[in-house]
């Protein structure tokens, strides 16, 4: 096989690893934001049901 070729082939694989790598990363930092959110949205709800019961008869 020509040096030339397989060099390009290893740059090929290699530019394939480090995309693959950088959609992984973007991927987990959604979720961890996601994730956050859910937290804080469940927070929110509390404090307003909280609210509801203290302001408002039922």
């Amino acid at each position: 096989m020509d040096w030339a070729l397989l060099m390009q082939v290893v740059g090929i694989v290699v530019g394939a690893g480090a995309i693959y790598g950088g959609i992984r990363a973007d991927l987990k930092a959604m979720h961890e934001r996601i994730e956050s959110n859910a937290v804080a949205v469940g927070r929110a709800h509390e404090r307003i049901d909280r609210h509801v019961e203290a302001f408002h008869l039922k």
